[in-house]
């Protein structure tokens, strides 16, 4: 078998098949990226929509805490 036969029958194919290989990877990985950058949006969001609950939780509590003091001081001065 000489060099051309040899590519004909051996490297032309197995490069072929190599790139074809290649090219499902590259799809595989931009679908996986996609997948992941969705992914992170979603946690971004849910830790965003947390955070913000939280701090409304806070808030409230400390409305709260200020209206009894409110209250607290009103009835202390009626009693007076």
């Amino acid at each position: 078998m000489d060099w051309i036969q040899f590519l004909q029958i051996i490297c032309v194919p197995a490069f072929g098949w190599f790139f074809y290989k290649l090219g499902e990877q590259r799809k595989e990985i931009k679908l996986l990226e996609r997948d992941l950058n969705e992914f992170k949006v979603a946690v971004a969001k849910e830790y965003a929509t947390q955070v913000n609950i939280n701090r409304l939780e806070t808030k409230i509590d400390e409305l709260h805490q200020l209206l009894w003091e409110m209250h607290n001081e009103h009835t202390t001065r009626h009693k007076k």
